[in-house]
């Protein structure tokens, strides 16, 4: 059954645009995995440092894949420093 996710990442104070530059390369690795149906980055007009990241996936084990993707662990290390605390992840099954 697919799954919808609804990640919201939220920057450090002065780390927005690196951390959308970031965001903005791995949304294309991420379209590429074969469980990834949608992968949106949107970006708070309200909260400019609050990206969210709207997701659907084939299923569960889709969305574990992506977790495991060595893409994610470079976008992890290379964002660590501009990220104010882990995404908040909301799913939605469909």
């Amino acid at each position: 059954m697919p799954l919808l996710v609804f990640a919201t990442i939220t920057a450090k104070p002065g780390a927005a645009d690196d951390l959308k530059l970031a965001l903005h390369e791995l949304v294309q690795e991420v379209r590429t995995e074969a469980a990834c149906q949608l992968y949106e980055l949107y970006q708070s007009t309200e909260h400019p440092e609050r990206f969210i990241m709207h997701e659907r996936w084939d299923d569960e084990a889709g969305l574990l894949a992506h977790s495991q993707m060595p893409h994610m662990k470079v976008f992890g290390d290379k964002a660590k420093d501009w990220l104010a605390g882990p995404a908040e992840l909301t799913k939605v099954a469909v």
